[in-house]
């Protein structure tokens, strides 16, 4: 096929989303039912009609009166779904709300290290810093505010959320709730400190940030360290809550932006802009066609039915607020500084010193950190066979430049933070392990987490499903009950949804369908460069399984959740679902 006959083929469109494939070709075009297992994908098709299928438990409201019975019930379905096979549903595997520590600081802060979205925690910036300073002082906890001020900066870290108002398109002021008033949405903030032990501990949140610190609510930890045992987190309902409401925010932007933008739509748009650009015997075209399976598929899915029926459904926030999140998400996405190693140096995580104690817990950046490394000496091997005159000679490549164009201007990807021009070897290696790394690892790493962390609801939930409190002295009154009106217990549609979605998108790629198993393509090539690194590369795999699973066991958590997501032997080579 020429690139003319290809270009008709694969043209790009712009609608509520951001650009991508107008029409998934016949022969890329993969049935729902080839990709999703059939029963979790006809289960959620009731649930969008509003229908209980019959092996998805109702949750009775009559029957919660506090937290604990959700956990009890959580633990009682899935002991039936352990003890009769054929009650299979998203409550046969493993979920959080197994532990009994799962709603402790500790896990609360670990899941930022290794849960659904590892990738966002950042160091802090010296005017949060100030800020909260400032925030405790005015709250007269000046034990708090002076741990903060004599903390040293490079332990500081934070999730900042504070962005939501303007990338909805809302004003700072604005109630973020779903049209119909049911569901509530925030832009929390959350300071943590990181010592050298490597224990992050949560410090203080901002429950929704809304312009301004004096028009926020700002709640202090009452246990200045992990050690204190001064306080009760059980029952310390109005920090319960705080971190509920972190936990909301966090759903938001891991399930639109780091999921759903940053991976499945960012590599259909390079997909769509390679086919557009290079012709099939260019070796980028070579080395990433393999990444591109069934993700064409599942994106038009994505597009028709999840975003729309379910995402739109769950959240805090309008279909137009979603629609602006996700094209903002888009349209600030920058490829180098998300290539791995200026990732994490740029959050506040020095690469040379990720084997230290003080980074023993953040398990995802030291084994992306080593499967970045890994590959990048993959693309490295292949292109310096095909690009025997170097730099020079990708400088002079036509056919990159055309991507380069393709990924940037208005009328194709529009991808403003895709380089303008690839003039070295260094550089263009680097832009072909990152299109593998968004296909392979990173989606693995943020996708197939899923099921354990958000099966069970109260753990991180989509939305509150009551107006959140309008004064410190009105959340420092929380109670259970409070938190119980916060969670969908008496919405049975949306607590259904959360669970089983994230149940639906975490069943394992098939062996066929591994990193592991494509580098054993690769050594069956019949060019001889992909022969050779194919080999390498299936070595330095199982090498990297030994290394991850050392990685895990030094975590504190690791009895209880190790972190094998980026084993080699499971994570899937493309974005399969």
């Amino acid at each position: 096929m020429t690139l003319d006959e290809k270009r008709k083929l694969f043209q790009f469109v712009r609608d509520n989303y951001p650009p991508h494939l107008k029409t998934v070709p016949d022969d890329d075009e993969v049935s729902p039912f080839k990709i999703f297992n059939i029963k979790a994908l006809l289960d959620v098709q009731l649930l969008i009609h509003d229908i209980t299928p019959p092996s998805i438990p109702e949750l009775d409201p009559s029957s919660i009166h506090s937290v604990e019975d959700l956990v009890t019930r959580n633990r009682a379905l899935h002991t039936k779904a352990d003890e009769l096979p054929f009650f299979d549903s998203m409550l046969y595997n493993p979920n959080i709300g197994l532990r009994e520590d799962w709603y402790t600081d500790a896990v609360f802060a670990q899941q930022f290290f290794t849960g659904t979205n590892p990738t966002t925690i950042q160091r802090a910036t010296s005017d949060w810093v100030q800020q909260f300073v400032q925030a405790g002082m005015a709250q007269g906890l000046s034990d708090m505010a002076n741990l903060i001020k004599s903390a040293p900066a490079n332990t500081l870290y934070m999730q900042d959320y504070s962005y939501f108002r303007s990338a909805c398109g809302a004003r700072p002021d604005a109630i973020l709730c779903s049209s119909d008033g049911t569901r509530f949405g925030c832009a929390s903030v959350a300071l943590f400190q990181l010592p050298d032990d490597g224990k992050l501990h949560p410090l203080a949140i901002i429950l929704d940030y809304k312009g301004t610190m004096d028009k926020s609510i700002i709640i202090f930890n009452r246990r200045l360290s992990p050690t204190d045992l001064s306080v009760k987190e059980n029952t310390d309902w109005p920090w319960r809550y705080a971190k509920t409401c972190l936990q909301v925010s966090d759903w938001l932007r891991h399930e639109v932006t780091i999921h759903l933008v940053n991976t499945h739509l960012m590599e259909e748009a390079l997909i769509v802009a390679a086919h557009r650009t290079l012709p099939p015997r260019h070796v980028v075209f070579k080395i990433l066609e393999p990444h591109w399976r069934v993700t064409l598929s599942v994106n038009a899915l994505a597009r028709s039915t999840l975003v729309p029926d379910v995402i739109a459904n769950i959240v805090g926030v309008t279909d137009d607020q979603l629609t602006a999140f996700t094209n903002n998400a888009y349209d600030t996405f920058n490829w180098k500084d998300l290539y791995i190693p200026n990732d994490l140096a740029k959050r506040g995580f020095p690469i040379a010193d990720l084997d230290k104690p003080k980074y023993h817990n953040y398990a995802y950046a030291r084994d992306a950190l080593r499967m970045w490394n890994v590959l990048r000496k993959f693309v490295s091997s292949i292109l310096k066979v095909y690009y025997k005159g170097g730099d020079a000679q990708v400088a002079a490549d036509l056919d990159i430049a055309n991507l380069c164009t393709e990924m940037r201007v208005s009328s194709g990807a529009a991808v403003l933070g895709f380089p303008s021009e690839i003039k070295t070897l260094d550089d263009l290696t680097d832009l072909v392990t990152m299109c593998i790394h968004i296909a392979a690892p990173q989606h693995s790493a943020v996708n197939y987490l899923q099921e354990y962390y958000q099966v069970f609801v109260p753990n991180k939930p989509s939305a509150l499903f009551a107006p959140l409190p309008k004064s410190l002295d009105e959340l420092k009154d929380f109670t259970e009950q409070d938190m119980l009106k916060a969670l969908p217990v008496n919405a049975q549609r949306e607590w259904l949804l959360m669970a089983q979605v994230p149940y639906l998108l975490s069943f394992a790629a098939t062996e066929d369908q591994s990193l592991l198993t494509y580098s054993e393509t690769a050594e069956k090539s019949r060019h001889v460069a992909f022969v050779a690194a194919g080999k390498v590369l299936r070595e330095d795999l199982l090498q990297l399984a030994t290394d991850f699973e050392a990685i895990s066991k030094q975590m504190d958590s690791h009895n209880e959740k190790p972190y094998a997501v980026l084993d080699p032997s499971v994570t899937a080579n493309s974005i399969v679902i």
